[in-house]
């Protein structure tokens, strides 16, 4: 009778598969792991890039304009036919700043600025930009004379109580309309909705050769988000129009600070001589760039093996969170102010 030889593997080889089984199921996991932790920080550092390069586009179209006075141009100064209004329709001062300072900011800001909600946070820049928005109306008719309406378009888009400038190559003049336009009239009696006009006479006749332009005033800030609690945004506040109410609205998340230099012109050559924080400009006027540097940060925690040093405005730090940061820095003209 013939006996056969053991088949099968012993429980030795049996043990030393399932190690070897073992460690390369672990290397597979951490290999996965690391795989997903890698995606993970790169997607959201993607996602901090294209914020920051929203935030200063944004920034940059709105600063390029600032005080634009139309087909005027920088030479002339925009009449103003409102009544003595606030902070918000100055638009002989078509850009403003105000440089943090420990828990206050130089200048002072102004009370529509502070009553915010959110308001802005302690630390960081603020900058007013007063401008217009929009593309210019043109004027389908020549008015009967400086107090008569003004004929456009019925499809403007433009509404009882907008704040608007009428602007040819000589003249600009903002005032409130203060009846329907939808009808292509534009009218500017005295009084109207808040702030209204202290006259109906626009001191010129406009002809076809002007145009109306919706005024705005953008003020950008920094405060904590509400869509991603525990991180900071760049939040813009909006003058309301007729009936609306302060409307300050998230527009990029992960903007944890901003700083601002403002080149100013003291030899009118339309070049900066100098460039300096809004508590030491000497002429507001004269300024004709800025320097913008956005601190962001990820809106995703535990992204870094290690607190990530950044270096922001010149100071050193170290966080407590484990945030990818990086600092974006941006130089823009004030095209109304350079020859």
């Amino acid at each position: 009778m013939n006996i056969s030889g053991q088949a099968g593997a012993t429980l030795v080889e049996l043990m030393i598969a399932m190690t070897l089984a073992l460690l390369l199921s672990g290397a597979a996991a951490m290999i996965a792991i690391n795989s997903k932790s890698v995606f993970r920080a790169n997607s959201a550092v993607a996602r901090l890039q294209d914020n920051a390069r929203f935030a200063l586009d944004t920034l940059s179209r709105d600063l390029r304009m600032a005080g634009f006075n139309g087909c005027a141009g920088s030479s002339t100064s925009t009449a103003s036919k409102l009544n003595a209004a606030g902070f918000q329709y100055l638009y002989s001062n078509g850009l403003l700043g105000f440089h943090a300072i420990g828990a206050g900011w130089a200048p002072a800001l102004d009370a529509s600025i502070s009553a915010l909600a959110p308001s802005p946070m302690a630390g960081t820049d603020v900058m007013t930009v007063r401008t217009i928005s929009g593309s210019p109306i043109a004027l389908t008719a020549a008015m009967a004379g400086s107090t008569g309406a003004l004929t456009v378009d019925p499809a403007s888009g433009l509404a009882l109580g907008d704040i608007v400038m009428a602007s040819n190559c000589s003249n600009s003049v903002m005032f409130e309309i203060t009846a329907d336009p939808s009808l292509g009239s534009i009218a500017h009696s005295t009084g109207g909705p808040v702030p209204g006009n202290a006259t109906a006479d626009l001191g010129v006749s406009f002809g076809t050769d002007a145009s109306v332009y919706r005024f705005v005033t953008h003020t950008y800030y920094v405060a904590p988000s509400v869509l991603q609690p525990g991180t900071d945004s760049l939040w813009l506040y909006s003058v309301p129009n007729y009936g609306g109410t302060a409307n300050p609205h998230e527009m990029v998340e992960g903007v944890q600070n901003i700083g601002l230099l403002f080149g100013e012109d003291t030899d009118g050559d339309g070049v900066p001589n100098r460039y300096v924080t809004a508590d030491a400009v000497g002429t507001w006027a004269n300024v004709v760039a800025i320097r913008v540097e956005l601190l962001m940060q990820t809106v995703q925690n535990n992204l870094a093996t290690s607190a990530q040093p950044y270096t922001f405005n010149g100071v050193a730090t170290v966080p407590s969170d484990l945030r990818i940061r990086t600092v974006m820095n941006s130089t823009i003209s004030v095209r109304n102010r350079n020859p």
